[in-house]
């Protein structure tokens, strides 16, 4: 079975994800949609209407990446 990973269709691409930043100690769907479209290798903008959750969530993606 191929994970988001494997897709290289959007390798390159740019996404905004809007409410990327997740609240308390859940995942939510936005964070969740920028977590696999980086690791598609996509270039993922996350922004939310709280920065705080957002720029986490990009520090944690530059710390892994």
């Amino acid at each position: 079975m191929q994970g988001p990973e494997d897709d290289a269709r959007l390798a390159g691409k740019v996404a905004l994800i809007s409410g990327g930043g997740a609240v308390g100690g859940g995942i939510g769907n936005g964070r969740a949609a920028a977590i696999l479209l980086a690791r598609t290798g996509a270039k993922v903008l996350v922004a939310d209407r709280d920065p705080k959750p957002a720029e986490r969530e990009s520090q944690e993606h530059e710390r892994k990446h």
